[in-house]
């Protein structure tokens, strides 16, 4: 991931705030979600539940997720892919994310296994992006 698109993030995104998430929808127009997002290298990771979410994604990967603090102007818009996953690796992903949100214990009441009927991990590869308002 660019160095400069990591650190933007880090200055205004921590692990349990929300960004919201635009996948394309049947029709062509944005399906907007507010979700949590998680950050390792070199992807964004997104805990994915909603069935419209995976649908917009199998028959289109592009994604635009917009990251911002309340109360500043200063945000990031990235664009890219999302990969879906449900495998180990998958799984180790979406755990670290939980607990860097809530902590072990948070893990503990959210626990669950990664499967294509009900939680997936998706993988947002950046391909460009916009810093706004950070020096």
């Amino acid at each position: 991931m660019d160095p400069a698109l990591r650190s933007a993030i880090e200055k205004l995104h921590g692990p349990a705030d929300w960004v919201h998430l635009s996948t394309i929808d049947r029709d062509g127009g944005p399906h907007v979600t507010p979700m949590m997002m998680g950050l390792q290298d070199p992807w964004l990771l997104f805990s994915l539940t909603g069935k419209q979410k995976v649908r917009n994604l199998e028959r289109d990967p592009r994604a635009c997720v917009a990251i911002s603090k309340p109360g500043t102007m200063a945000h990031v818009i990235v664009w890219g892919r999302i990969e879906i996953r449900t495998d180990a690796e998958a799984q180790q992903m979406w755990e670290a994310m939980i607990v860097g949100a809530f902590g072990p214990e948070g893990l503990g009441k959210r626990a669950r296994t990664l499967s294509r009927d009900a939680t997936m991990l998706g993988l947002l590869t950046p391909e460009h992006h916009r810093i706004y308002g950070l020096d």
